[in-house]
């Protein structure tokens, strides 16, 4: 049984809570992290002589580094530590990736890899140690989330990517590709549905990961200040905290719906203004973040929330489709997509926001350029390799053998080994027209089966999560219809939980309809 440190009952009430009508402001930060410490100190004092042998163990390992300055002695000790830290609270362990998660960075390894510190590390760890807290809980777990539609889905489209990675023309690729992706799928769907059950888990997780996130805006904020909040130096502010400034303003884009419903949460004043604060927080940010797609993720969010509720996501799926398909064919159709190919003098890098805008809609801006360079060598490969694709994390390697010189730009050479900017063209291309189509199912899927719950629903902190997830995952889709974003930890993350959440409520709603049945 896992004892975790439930920081959602100590904010929200309950014998550990602290209120604040008894205290003023610092008293209160003061009462709420000696309430902390306590539920920490009870956990040792069960614990005591597995906690001394692990600070004893630490202790030794650092003098012994101290006298070698071998690294591993470091770094082997703090994993075994987290090891058996997590077999002790597995709930604990789980949190402390979220909690990572808006400060990781990319960390370059041995043979060509990297990893997202210290979340990845902390995301192999969870899988490891996922079978012994499934061993140790399994008579009080409830498996039936595996028989759900959307769950179905998920399986076959992974099953898929196993298959086009056996075939790919670079399995060595594919497969490490396939790898990652397996850990994202247990981490961001298996556990959270094996985990979170109540109001307070859900209370929890949104704070866990709302105070980092405002901490990182509040960084760049200031940083960003520094050079007077111009476009041309936002990239500079984010990073290394994110990969770029699409990356950070669309992680406040998708997270706007669950900051906006967690206000409602909470009885605690100051819990509530600190909410309110980082909303307004997380919507400067957008706005200086000078990213299109995240601008757009704010109406996006209106206009879905409003889709939802009226349940027209059966009207709405099927025009977006049709849309769709209507204009890529138009492009297809006798080549009209060439008409559009750029100057190649004229299309550069603007390092004025004003000048990005008029250069997006002239066809002069190299960002919106090099996006269709990539598209158009995507179709060619489309048609080249319609069923299966060249197999997943392949287009890099590929693209260029089919490319339109029409399209040509001054990046072309792409020398930051990115992506085709178009999750979904890129699954066609890697996975075929056949993994497109299970792809599409899926998303149909969690958006129908989603709304149709959350009409079943009663009010209540779940019911608006389940919508806070459903937006999110609208924002997520309009994403990817410009960036490749499923697999990173900053926006895929919260597009799993999303798929995940949708699953847990509509398991939880047929157990409760089936009761009532009865």
């Amino acid at each position: 049984m896992t004892t975790g440190i439930h920081v959602g009952t100590i904010l929200a009430g309950g014998e550990n809570a602290i209120h604040p009508k008894t205290y003023c402001p610092p008293t209160y930060i003061f009462g709420l992290m000696s309430a902390i410490a306590g539920r920490i100190l009870s956990q040792f004092r069960q614990t005591g002589v597995l906690f001394a042998g692990l600070v004893a163990f630490l202790f030794l390992c650092l003098l012994a580094y101290l006298a070698t300055e071998e690294w591993l002695l470091l770094v082997l000790p703090t994993g075994i530590v987290a090891l058996a830290w997590g077999i002790r609270d597995f709930r604990l362990l789980y949190l402390a990736i979220w909690a990572t998660i808006p400060f990781a960075i990319e960390v370059d390894l041995p043979g060509g890899l990297a990893t997202d510190f210290p979340a990845e590390p902390l995301m192999w760890l969870s899988c490891l140690l996922l079978p012994v807290y499934l061993y140790i809980n399994h008579r009080k777990l409830d498996f039936s989330f595996v028989f759900h539609p959307v769950f179905v889905l998920l399986v076959i489209h992974f099953f898929w990517i196993i298959f086009t990675s056996v075939i790919s023309d670079a399995p060595v690729i594919s497969i490490k590709y396939t790898l990652a992706k397996s850990w994202y799928l247990v981490c961001f769907i298996v556990i959270p549905l094996i985990l979170f059950k109540d109001n307070k888990d859900f209370k929890t997780w949104g704070m866990v990961v709302m105070v980092p996130l405002i901490m990182t805006v509040i960084i760049i904020l200031a940083r960003h200040s520094q050079y007077g909040f111009t476009f041309s130096t936002i990239n500079n502010a984010v990073i290394p905290i994110y990969r770029n400034h699409v990356d950070y303003a669309c992680s406040l884009g998708i997270l706007i719906p669950f900051a906006w419903y967690m206000r409602q949460w909470f009885d605690n004043k100051w819990v509530k203004r600190f909410l309110v604060v980082a909303l307004g927080l997380m919507l400067i940010g957008i706005y200086f973040s000078y990213t299109r797609a995240a601008w757009l993720c704010v109406p996006l969010s209106i206009g879905a929330y409003f889709v939802i509720r009226l349940r027209l996501m059966r009207v709405a799926i099927p025009l977006a489709l049709a849309g769709v398909i209507m204009i890529v064919g138009w492009l297809a159709y006798d080549n009209n997509y060439i008409g559009y190919s750029p100057n190649y003098e004229k299309t550069i890098t603007h390092k004025n926001f004003d000048d990005l805008v008029s250069a997006t809609y002239n066809m002069e801006d190299i960002s919106t350029v090099e996006r269709f360079y990539r598209w158009v060598a995507g179709y060619y490969m489309v048609l080249e390799r319609p069923v299966a694709g060249f197999g997943p994390a392949t287009f890099y390697s590929v693209y260029h053998s089919y490319v339109d010189r029409h399209f040509t730009t001054y990046v072309s050479d792409n020398p930051e080994h990115s992506g085709m900017h178009n999750y979904y063209l890129m699954v066609a291309v890697e996975q075929g027209i056949i993994g497109l189509v299970i792809f599409i199912l899926l998303l149909v899927g969690v958006l129908i089966y989603g709304e149709q719950t959350y009409q079943k629903m009663q009010p209540g902190i779940k019911k608006q999560f389940l919508m806070a997830a459903l937006i999110s995952f609208c924002c997520n889709l309009f994403i990817l219809t410009l960036n490749d974003t499923v697999e990173t930890d900053k926006l895929g993350t919260f597009f799993f939980l999303s798929i995940a959440v949708v699953i847990l409520f509509g398991v939880e709603q047929g157990a409760r309809g089936k009761e009532h049945r009865a």
